[in-house]
């Protein structure tokens, strides 16, 4: 779970970091002047710095770069106040810069993401924080525009008598910037919370090597079929193989037949703890053994899979040979073959059942009570809890 929360963390970077330092410094200019901004603004820069360091290893880079790009625009805006302005525009002269640089930031998105893109590590997330970093902006680019206005027109309409009213426009831009900074900070941890409680499957590379992770319900409808690992297992007893019947509504094998238990590991569980809990959840089944059968690779229309496929003969799980519904049941070795190619088995479980016979576990008398499966099963198991 902690693995799970750091990824989220880093795929959902709160936009608000990158810009705090900056949020900093036009308030307290505003306010005490340009000599205070910067003495505040400069150790809060170096605080996130190492915070994001710290806390958020992979978007470190992606930080530092915003830092320094909005940093620069203040320092810019610092510089362009040292030459002489009229008196209406000096309150306003570094936000007038922020706001071009904003618009900059806009107008040519593209080009500074590919740039960006190219020095920071190559990881899934930054789609996503890009699309919420430029949602910010472009709130902010609003703020700077009523209060520039505001300003401007206040001074230019009121000359001598607009202090009060000059007050009250800081005030509410005040307000506003406050606002922005606490509801993108509550927003983020509300989204965070209720990504851990969804589901996340890892994504890995043609050796099976975890390389990120995604929604399921996001990968399930992506046009790019990402490669997850599955955990199947094959529940046989002699020449039988114990089989299910997928939901006519599945979005996987829908209304086929296919192995008796199957499923997707989650972000930050094993294969075997995965086994377990599919095995709980649809037959009740508690410290059963498996053998390791085969690695097979597979495509289906919505995903890939890299499939870890494992035997089990059952041993003392007798109330399973008496199931026999219209949507679990077993089947012998010469009516799956009979029915091979009737378009009614998953395509997984095909692929599954050409392993299963070249291993010779489905030739008669191979999985009674006492064989050589069994045998192999719990020495597997028992070493393995040694370990």
């Amino acid at each position: 779970m902690k693995k799970l929360r750091k990824q989220i963390k880093e795929s959902f970077f709160n936009p608000i970091l990158h810009l705090l330092p900056l949020l900093f410094f036009l308030v307290l200019d505003e306010f005490y002047g340009m000599n205070l901004a910067w003495k505040i603004s400069f150790p809060v820069v170096m605080i996130l710095i190492i915070y994001v360091y710290y806390s958020f290893n992979k978007a470190f880079t992606w930080h530092l770069i915003f830092t320094f790009i909005f940093m620069s625009v203040g320092l810019i805006g610092s510089i362009v106040n040292l030459f002489p302005v009229p008196e209406y525009l000096r309150m306003t002269v570094d936000k007038l810069a922020v706001l071009g640089f904003l618009i900059g930031f806009v107008l040519f998105r593209k080009q500074i993401q590919q740039s960006i893109l190219r020095i920071t590590p190559r990881l899934m997330p930054m789609s996503n924080n890009f699309n919420e970093l430029y949602r910010v902006i472009w709130a902010l680019f609003f703020v700077l525009i009523f209060y520039i206005s505001s300003n401007l027109l206040i001074r230019l309409t009121l000359g001598i008598q607009s202090t009060l009213y000059l007050d009250l426009i800081r005030a509410v831009y005040l307000g506003i910037i406050v606002f922005l900074v606490v509801y993108e900070i509550i927003r983020v941890q509300i989204i965070r919370a209720n990504l851990v409680r969804e589901e996340w499957w890892p994504i890995v590379n043609e050796n099976g090597k975890i390389v990120g992770s995604i929604q399921y319900i996001t990968s399930l409808y992506d046009e790019k079929k990402y490669l997850h690992p599955i955990v199947r297992v094959l529940l046989i007893d002699r020449n039988m193989v114990f089989l299910q019947k997928r939901a006519d509504d599945d979005l996987i094998f829908p209304g086929l037949w296919d192995t008796a238990i199957s499923n997707h590991l989650r972000v930050g569980e094993t294969i075997e703890q995965c086994i377990d809990r599919t095995a709980m959840a649809n037959y009740n089944l508690k410290d059963f053994k498996y053998l390791f059968l085969s690695n097979y690779r597979s495509e289906t229309e919505k995903e890939q899979h890299y499939a870890f496929l494992f035997v089990s003969c059952l041993l003392s799980v007798e109330n399973l040979k008496s199931i026999n519904t219209d949507r679990k049941k077993w089947w012998t070795k010469q009516q799956i073959e009979d029915n091979l190619e009737a378009g009614i088995f998953s395509k997984n479980f095909k692929i599954e059942f050409d392993l299963l016979n070249r291993s010779g576990l489905l030739e008669a008398g191979k999985c009674e009570c006492n064989c050589r499966l069994k045998e192999v099963i719990y020495h597997q198991t028992d070493a393995n809890k040694n370990d």
